[in-house]
This record gives structure tokens, C-alpha cells and sequence, in this order.
């Protein structure tokens, strides 16, 4: 059993026009978190001249982020969270919102119950 599941997608030959500017790519995360069900605690997202965008939702349970870069139809995305979570989901999501047909998903599993449990025994 784990802690956590840290997941992050490579989303190549994205609508660059979807990854250029905060309030689209803000809708975007705030679409994921709602789907997953995920508690927004605060937000920050910097609007980069001419175009791109970087963005983060702190969340209850950790939290979202987004790198975007329109001129290589790119954006880099992770979502760690100690409520599990299915990736899937969020991957077809990604391909709906910025219409990209090439998805690499990598997941970590974050922190081992038994070895927190097996550390915490050994604490004086």
C-alpha cells in the first residue's frame, strides 16, 4: 500500500491555441480536479508574453500543475494526490481538452505504508 499516487502526462500535439493563455488552461484544471472529485484550496497560474502558461491548484489531498508550451504544441502536467485516483480518466480528459492524440502517462507511487509504519515503531 502507498501514500500517494504521483502521476504525470506528456501531452504532445495539443491545439496550441488551448495551451496559450490562463483562463482556458484554468478551466482546464479546475474540469480534472472536479472530475476527481479533488478539494481546491488556492490557485496561482502566470501568463507568459506572448503565449503559454504555467499553473497550480493546491489541493486538499496535494496537488495540480501545468507547464504549457504552444510554440511545440506541448504541455506537461502532474496531479499527486493521497486519494486515489483513476489516470485514465484524466488522460482522456487531456486528449478532449487540448484535442492531442499523443498521451505519455508515468506513475509513482509515492511513500510505503508498511516502511512509514516500520519507521515510526523505530522512533524514540
Amino acid at each position: 500500500m502507498f501514500i500517494g499516487i504521483h502521476a504525470t502526462w506528456d501531452v504532445y500535439n495539443c491545439n496550441a491555441d488551448k495551451l496559450s493563455f490562463v483562463p482556458y488552461i484554468k478551466e482546464s484544471l479546475h474540469t480534472i480536479t472536479a472530475t476527481l472529485n479533488l478539494e481546491e484550496l488556492n490557485e496561482a497560474f502566470k501568463q507568459f508574453e506572448p503565449i503559454g502558461v504555467t499553473g497550480f491548484i493546491l489541493l486538499a489531498e496535494s496537488h495540480i500543475s501545468i507547464h504549457t508550451w504552444p510554440e511545440h504544441n506541448y504541455a506537461a502536467i502532474d496531479v499527486f494526490s493521497c486519494k486515489e485516483f483513476d489516470t485514465s480518466v484524466v488522460t482522456e480528459l487531456l486528449k478532449r481538452l487540448f484535442e492531442s492524440n499523443t498521451i505519455d502517462l508515468n506513475q509513482l507511487n509515492r511513500g510505503s505504508l508498511e516502511l512509514a509504519q516500520r519507521s515510526k515503531l523505530n522512533v524514540k
